[in-house]
Parts: structure tokens; sequence; C-alpha cells
């Protein structure tokens, strides 16, 4: 597939209920979000088989709807919006030393597999 004929596909993730929630041995999502004045970051097991296999599902349809898809909340931290902002020089700090350390190419690759601007 060309880059003119790439599609931007997206998914609804959710997790579990923290109580219900079995452990995995790590996530592969990170979901952020505001709730209140709250910042909400919930770290998400989602299998990989099963986007796979959605994807295949996906590429047969013509104008497909956005499927959700179920993860296994692994863990969930809510922070004060008070105390996230604080943080915005620290992680200006790690991204400017991350982007020395990751290739650029590699970077902008990415931004534009997640951008939904196009």
């Amino acid at each position: 597939m060309s880059v003119s004929e790439q599609k931007i596909l997206n998914f609804r993730v959710s997790g579990q209920a923290p109580v219900d929630a079995v452990p995995a041995l790590y996530s592969n999502f990170l979901a952020v979000s505001q709730v209140g004045t709250d910042v909400q970051f919930e770290f998400i097991f989602l299998d990989l088989n099963l986007v796979a296999g959605v994807l295949k599902q996906l590429k047969e349809v013509e104008n497909p709807s956005i499927p959700e898809l179920q993860g296994k909340t692994v863990s969930k931290l809510v922070m004060p919006a008070a105390n996230f902002v604080q943080l915005r020089e620290h992680f200006e700090n790690l991204f400017r030393t991350l982007e020395g350390v990751v290739p650029k190419a590699t970077i902008e690759e990415k931004n534009d597999r997640a951008s939904n601007l196009r």
C-alpha cells in the first residue's frame, strides 16, 4: 500500500474496573485523560492478536465503524492537575533527551501513524 493509500484506523480501547482486573505482566497501551481537576493515566494490556484480527476485518469493509476493544487494566494512576502541571519542565526535558537518542525518522513515522489529521 503506498503512502497516499494509507488509511487512518481509530480504536476505542477501554480497560476493566480496577477491582475486576487481573494483573497482566505489562501494558502496551496508555490512556491519558482529564477527569475534572485530575489527570488520569490508565495502563492497559491489549491483546495484539485481537488487534491484528480486527485490522484484517477492517480492510475488507468499505466504510468501517470505529471498533471498541476491551483490554485488561494493569494500573490506573490519578493525580491532581495542580501536581501534574508541575511536571511540565521535567517532561519537556525528558522529551528533548529522548529526541536526541531516538532517530528522528522513527519519531516522525510514529507521529504520522498516531495523527488523525490527514
